[in-house]
């Protein structure tokens, strides 16, 4: 299959223009990999309403309309990501007029899963494709793998599930204990005691100092209600106990740091199996979205799994190589698991998660 940065280099060679949807740090990273390919983008563009007066790497932000009536025939690349449903419909309506991608640049870094990259990992994906527990994981891996390659939304929209058939996957005790990893604002605390009322104990751990404020008065929501023992901790989470920072961004997502930046926040990075050691508390259920550090978060979690082998849904996007690296380190520890993939609506492929059971 090629891939499409293959299929942007040839389309540029042939004259055709390729302009960016979107600016930010999805945009950076995209043209960084088109720099790297010798492509120079021809424009930018905003949806409606979001054009202003404003540019973006000395370029006029436009709007749809506009840029393409100076160029014709460009080839689109979505470069920001989104869940919104009215967002995502922005983004298929642009798809109807042009020819339109969405690049899978890594959120947290690393190897874009192009084609090289595929063919140096794609024994690793087909063994974890034959371990997924059902035909809807696997389809699930298959549309994000080609997703990947080619930049094609359709792809993506036939990967989609529905939250519901996600948390069907997962069975709680009475009187159960969830472990929230990357609980942002405590939105993710109120969905799932909302979800599940069998919760009576939560451990939330979030390291971003405005989001862990939020975090802790989310207790107080109603959905919360059943909750008996809220533990927030402010850390980072990773496969030891150790000093490290966080650099706090403007969208309120804490990134790990480099301590010689006058912009860094002293931050601990603690284990899971320190947390159960500390607070005795057994987790049911673990969330884990910590942005890149899924792999390192389960090893840190080995006699937990081993011992007690929570539910566990683990985010798989971050970087190009969590679809097998986590699957690989779970299944190191324990191999009696069923592993599901789960994608939510999302453009680019974010939203997509491995279940546990």
């Amino acid at each position: 299959m090629e891939d499409l940065w293959t299929y942007l280099k040839a389309e540029y060679g042939k004259g055709r223009p390729v302009v960016l949807y979107g600016t930010g740090d999805g945009a950076d990273k995209i043209l960084t990999r088109l720099s790297s390919d010798g492509i120079e983008v021809s424009g930018v563009f905003a949806s409606d309403g979001f054009v202003r007066e404003r540019t973006y790497r000395g370029m006029k932000v436009e709007s749809f309309d506009d840029l393409s009536g100076r160029l014709a025939d460009p080839v689109v690349l979505v470069s920001f990501g989104s869940s919104r449903p009215e967002v995502i419909s922005a983004i298929d309506e642009i798809a109807s007029r042009a020819e339109c991608y969405a690049p899978d640049v890594p959120v947290c870094g690393g190897e874009v899963f192009d084609k090289d990259f595929y063919a140096a990992h794609e024994d690793e994906i087909n063994e974890i494709r034959s371990l997924l527990a059902d035909d809807m994981s696997r389809k699930c891996l298959d549309n994000i793998v080609k997703a990947r390659l080619t930049g094609r939304i359709e792809y993506l929209h036939e990967a989609e599930s529905d939250p519901e058939d996600i948390f069907s996957l997962m069975d709680l005790p009475d009187d159960s204990i969830f472990f929230d990893l990357g609980a942002y604002n405590g939105d993710t605390v109120r969905e799932y005691c909302s979800r599940f009322p069998s919760i009576t104990k939560v451990l939330a751990v979030e390291p971003e100092p405005h989001n862990f404020k939020k975090l802790e008065m989310i207790i107080s929501d109603p959905a919360c209600s059943s909750v008996k023992e809220f533990i927030p901790i402010r850390s980072l989470i990773s496969d030891a106990c150790r000093d490290s920072f966080i650099t706090a961004s403007a969208r309120g997502r804490g990134t790990r740091g480099d301590p010689s930046s006058a912009k860094t926040i002293a931050t601990p990075a603690i284990s899971i199996d320190s947390i159960v050691e500390k607070t005795s508390l057994i987790p049911d259920l673990i969330k884990f979205d910590i942005e890149g550090f899924e792999a390192e978060g389960i090893k840190g979690a080995a006699k937990l799994l081993a011992e007690h082998s929570p539910v566990m849904r683990i985010a798989c996007y971050h970087k190009s190589q969590d679809i097998f690296r986590i699957p690989q380190e779970v299944l190191k520890i324990r191999k009696d698991y069923r592993i599901y993939m789960r994608h939510l609506p999302s453009i680019p492929g974010w939203d997509t998660d491995l279940i546990f059971v």
